[in-house]
């Protein structure tokens, strides 16, 4: 894999491992310069080693996340890149006809021998090519005379053996090999296999009905010299046989279909030449119907965007276990900060200052960090290893590779380093805020005072406030957005502000004090200048400090504050004239700020049409009403739960609602993951803020428990005295609970709307027949051939048009801005006999005006006029997900849309016809039938060179694999599959990615059980007393153990059921307001309770078993040994 995000994988890994590097110098210089306090961080790891335990368990998160990602990555890109080398060989580009510029018909598209001989005079000795080779093919029925078995649809390839040469290397053979005369054949393994082939065997081509013998004498790996073209699990039976006995067989003119070139140099290193290759290649080909195409390296170049995608995508649905790791690191700290206060209380006494608790905070929590990046490297390659044998235990309806796990060395150390890098920020801005402590407080345990801000509910208060932020980040972030939206200009005064935040890194040191407050002998802090980059706008702030420290004015002018805002030239001086010992109102000044780019979002996602950008804007603006009445003081509950059950509101409204407003907005994954993160935020306040308020209700249902009634009390009323803690594990578990319910309800949804019976319009066996031997009536052959037709109720005809093969004027074609090749589009159309438009059982999603009921529709399709039937893919927002190169109508249907014309244009001749489009196929159809809908004489009509004939078949009953198999074992030119097994197969492949992705998302759940394990343990040595006060009052033993379960079960249960009924309600609106797609709106929606259910209950159960062992330590406290605890 060589991109992430659009990124280059080199440089990534460059980024990461410097960053790691500059942590670790940061560490060092830490360790070396106060080794103490250093030593003193670290020597807290095996204290406890359970809780360590846990620590680096819940830790290890992210790097599980980004090393899977990236190792799925890896494999697929691997994979694919082996098998695409394995299969072309020597292959690098090839010489075809160029049907895009030169129509044509299909029989007239070859190249003449003159034409190879004359490439290979012209380049004979060139240091870049080393050979080509013609080939021509026919996809013809095989039939093995000794087995009687028989391929409806093999390819075979013809060439000249004497020319074969380096063609040949890397093609295992067996028998006689590439050494092919009169009527022998090389067969494939895929052939061989499918025939029970042996050397010596006769085998039966049949062309246009004519058999010819061959005699198979040898059996070769799968190539295009054999036949093979595709990469994949799928078969691709084939073989080769002379070009002189093709001719004789097919008639062909002396000539052939392609021309295979291969560059000098093997299979890897051949590839480095294809530019070079091009270059002088093309020009010879400039004045001919003939194109270069650079097959190997497009290939590979395919192979790694595959791999770019998966790794994207794990790590887009992998950002909600990230975040819930982020929240873990807080909680932890939260609590070492609590466990240690009054060791850091003491050491603040003595002299210790504020960066020496940091320091001491990040050499324990690097420890952490270090344990859990290994750990969760190693964890990550187990995940990798399941994920890709689920993924490979999808069959051929999943990805089509044999994945083969793969791990780099570049990928594992990039997993390693974020891991690291990730961990570090957040124990760096968790360490900064454990270091905060009033001294006396701290020594005596007590709760935090927090100091008295007389600013606090002013407007000058919260405008400091809002200074402070802009100053310490805002003005830097403001800017950047403003220099990607507005003007460059604004990206140099980002720069100018990186000043600000160097102001707070001085801010708490002896060097910022006035003259008269200013200890001697005070220095700044050194660890700036490792940043190197920021070396210069450190500088400045040191002397912008140096030069206002004492000259600090006892007021600011309210408008002058208000300019410190807006401008950075006046706002970080400002903020630099602060007495440090004035509280500031950082809250309302991150929400005022929030507020700031939360407008600048919905700007953007105006002017770009973002659903993101304007949705982001939109809940930061909404967050900034509930820190401004926050700050004035305005009913904080309530406050705080109005905003949150507005910001829900904007969340549960459809996106059909705000369309009038804004114009339509596009989305895509990244929407999930806003909504998740925005809405539990929400619900988390919700609950946190009103969580006293269950405590009847709890004390109620626990009345019914009799002796347990004190246990159940005191489980509830705990969580309340840590509201942070509890609310951060709520909002860990809810985000967790929400995506998965989230995914795997519309992931239900989805699989009910396109994978239920209605997929099959009412047929129970596709016959699809050799484009070389078409059946004129299946069930007159069938019944020649001696085969049972009883069983068949209705078999009706139909034909294919490929991707390529038809095209259609692309109706947002514009000359002057477009290039002349995206004139037309190319897209599938299935011709259909009048049988199948009458009695197929699929309905309409849009009717035009003027049809009353669908059968108006199929009855006026099947009249035989040019009218079509598009499905649900060709109209406007129906091609999200990279089909941009196919027909888009860019049209919104609805019933009773006015009929219109789209024009069809025959590639082989130019001739174009004008259909006219009276409805739009349920989206059911798009499973089985992808493609523009047309009578069969009109498809006829329109492109006679159709050729791909089908049949579809339903029976009076019995089992449609089996009578599948009849059809197969009777006529040799059929391949019939069962529409019940195609669709077994793809719900079986859709339930093992649910699977896949359940089980990526499921690790968040580690983070959340984790945290409730750290919290259990804490809470037994915080309230050591308490316990001890309760078993002395007649608390028994599992009394105090079921409090423990119970309280941890109270915090589950809210984040499970907050995750549950936030994830069904939002999928029940994506579903019924037709967000997700057009039919969903149409279609009852469903809950997979017993799905949920299990998912739950893992979580509850794992929680609980989490609690378990601390539970089980406080119960076994000695009574005298907790009351006399200190």
């Amino acid at each position: 894999m060589d991109e992430l995000f659009g990124l280059s994988m080199n440089v990534i890994a460059a980024v990461s491992v410097g960053l790691t590097l500059a942590i670790f110098a940061i560490l060092a210089f830490f360790a070396f310069r106060n080794p103490v306090m250093f030593k003193q961080g670290l020597r807290n790891i095996p204290r406890r080693k359970t809780q360590t335990a846990l620590i680096v368990f819940g830790l290890m998160l992210a790097t599980v996340i980004m090393t899977a990602a990236f190792s799925t990555g890896d494999t697929v890109a691997s994979t694919a890149t082996a098998d695409i080398y394995d299969l072309l060989g020597e292959v690098d580009e090839i010489i075809q006809w160029d049907a895009q510029d030169n129509p044509a018909p299909e029989d007239q598209r070859i190249i003449p021998q003159s034409e190879l001989d004359a490439l290979r005079a012209k380049f004979a000795g060139d240091k870049d090519i080393q050979a080509f080779l013609g080939l021509s093919f026919e996809r013809l029925p095989v039939i093995n005379e000794r087995t009687s078995l028989n391929e409806a649809d093999a390819t075979i390839a013809a060439f000249d053996p004497a020319e074969v040469g380096v063609f040949a290397n890397g093609i295992s053979t067996t028998g006689d090999g590439f050494n092919l005369t009169g009527n022998g054949i090389l067969v494939n393994k895929d052939l061989a296999e499918a025939l029970d082939v042996q050397i010596g065997d006769t085998l039966q081509l049949i062309f246009e009905g004519k058999p010819a013998d061959v005699v198979v004498t040898g059996i070769a790996s799968l190539s295009p010299l054999t036949g093979a073209f595709d990469i994949g699990t799928l078969a691709k039976p084939g073989g080769a046989v002379n070009i002189d006995f093709f001719r004789q067989v097919t008639g062909r003119e002396d000539a052939v279909d392609v021309i295979l070139v291969s560059n000098t140099g093997d299979t890897k290193s051949g590839l480095g030449r294809t530019g070079d290759v091009e270059v002088k290649i093309k020009p010879e080909l400039r004045d001919t119907p003939y194109e270069l195409v650079t097959l190997k390296d497009d290939s590979i170049t395919f192979a790694k965007l595959i791999s770019s995608f998966f790794t994207t995508f794990f790590v887009v649905f992998g950002l909600f276990g990230i975040a819930a790791g982020v929240l873990l690191i807080f909680l932890i700290f939260i609590m070492l900060a609590a466990e240690r206060k009054p060791e850091m209380g003491m050491a603040r006494a003595v002299g210790a200052r504020r960066r020496h608790l940091v320091e001491s905070f990040l050499a324990e929590g690097m420890g952490y960090d270090l344990g859990s990046a290994l750990v969760g490297l190693v964890a990550g390659m187990g995940v990798t290893v399941a994920m890709i044998a689920i993924v490979n235990n999808a069959g051929e309806s999943g990805l089509g590779l044999n994945l083969r796990v793969t791990f780099t060395l570049r990928g594992l150390i990039v997993s390693f380093c974020l891991g690291v890098i990730a961990t570090f920020l957040i124990i760096t801005v968790a360490s900064v805020r454990a270091s905060r402590l009033n001294i006396t407080s701290a020594i005596r345990d007590l709760p935090e005072t927090k100091p008295l801000n007389p600013e606090q509910g002013t407007w000058f208060g919260y405008l400091r406030g809002l200074l402070n932020v802009m100053a310490a980040f805002g003005f830097f972030i403001g800017f950047l957005v403003l220099g990607a939206r507005v003007s460059p200009v604004f990206s140099i005064l980002a720069l100018v502000s990186l000043v600000g935040p160097f102001l707070y890194v001085l801010r708490g040191t002896n060097f910022y004090l006035p003259k008269d407050e200013r200890l001697q002998g005070g220095h700044i802090p050194f660890w700036p200048f490792f940043t190197v980059i920021g070396i210069p706008f450190y500088l400045l702030a040191v002397l912008l400090v140096r030069l206002t420290r004492d000259r600090r004015p006892s007021s600011v002018p309210l408008l002058v504050m208000a300019a410190g805002v807006i401008i950075p030239f006046v706002g970080i001086p400002l903020a630099a004239l602060q007495d440090r010992e004035r509280p500031i109102a950082w809250s309302a000044g991150m929400g005022a700020f929030g507020a700031i780019i939360g407008v600048l979002f919905i700007d953007w996602g105006l002017d770009t049409d973002t659903a993101f950008f304007f949705s982001a804007g939109v809940s930061l603006v909404i967050l900034w009403a509930g820190t401004i009445l926050r700050h004035f003081r305005i009913a904080e509950r309530a406050s705080m739960t109005g905003v949150s059950l507005l910001l829900l509101a904007y969340w549960y409204s459809p996106s059909s609602w705000w369309e009038p407003f804004t114009g339509k907005l596009e989305g895509n994954f990244e929407m999930f993951f806003l909504s998740g993160i925005t809405m539990v935020a929400a619900g988390t306040f919700i609950i946190t803020y009103n969580l006293d308020l269950l405590i009847p209700v709890v004390a109620a249902f626990g009345s019914r428990l009799g002796r347990l009634v004190p246990a159940v009390k005191t489980a509830a009323a705990y969580p309340l005295t840590a509201r942070v803690r509890t609310g951060l594990t709520i909002a860990m578990i809810g985000l967790i609970m929400f995506g998965l319910i989230t995914f795997s309800t519309i992931n239900q949804n989805f699989t009910r709307l396109f994978l239920g019976d209605d997929a099959k319009g009412g047929w129970d066996i596709q016959v699809f027949t050799n484009v070389n031997n078409p059946v004129d009536d299946l069930p007159a052959a069938l019944k020649a051939a001696g085969a049972d037709t009883s069983p068949i109720a209705v078999a009706a005809e139909g034909y294919w048009t490929g991707f390529g093969e038809l095209e259609f004027r692309n109706p947002g074609y514009d000359a002057a801005k477009d290039q002349p090749t995206d004139e037309y589009r190319p897209y599938p159309v299935f011709g259909a006999d009048e049988t199948w438009l009458r009695d197929n059982t699929f309905g309409m999603k849009f009717r035009a005006a003027g049809y009353a009921t669908d059968a108006d529709v199929w009855a006026a399709l099947a009249s035989g006029q040019k009218f079509a039937l598009v499905d649900a893919g060709v109209t406007a927002g129906s091609q999200d997900f990279g089909t941009g190169d196919l027909l888009n109508l860019d049209k919104e249907l609805s019933d009773g849309f006015e009929p219109f014309t789209i024009t069809a244009r025959n590639p082989a001749t130019g001739e174009e016809t004008v259909l006219t489009v009276i409805g739009q196929a349920d989206d059911s159809a798009a499973v089985f039938f992808t493609g523009i809908i047309v009578s069969l004489p009109t498809l006829k009509t329109v492109y006679p060179e159709a050729a791909t004939q089908a049949w579809y078949v339903r029976l009076n009953g019995g089992d449609s694999r089996e009578y599948a198999k009849t059809i197969e074992s009777t006529l040799f030119q059929a391949s019939a599959e069962s529409f019940d097994k195609l669709l077994d197969d793809q719900r079986s492949a859709s339930a093992g990615f649910l699977l896949l992705f359940q089980g990526f998302m499921g690790l968040g759940l580690v983070v959340g059980i984790a945290a409730l394990g750290v919290i259990s343990f804490r809470a037994v040595v915080e309230r050591r007393q308490q316990i001890g006060m309760l078993r002395a009052i007649g608390f028994q033993r599992s009394m105090v153990a079921l409090s423990f379960l119970f309280e941890s079960g109270l915090v589950a249960m809210s984040g499970i059921l907050m995750g549950l009924l936030m994830g069904v309600s939002f999928s029940w609106v994506l579903w019924t307001s037709g967000d997700l797609d057009a039919a969903a709106g149409t279609t009852p929606f469903t809950v997979p309770w017993m799905q949920l259910a299990v998912i739950c209950g893992i979580a509850l159960v794992s929680s609980l078993l989490m609690t378990y062992l601390p539970a089980r330590a406080a119960s076994r406290i000695a009574v005298a040994e907790a009351l006399r605890y200190e």
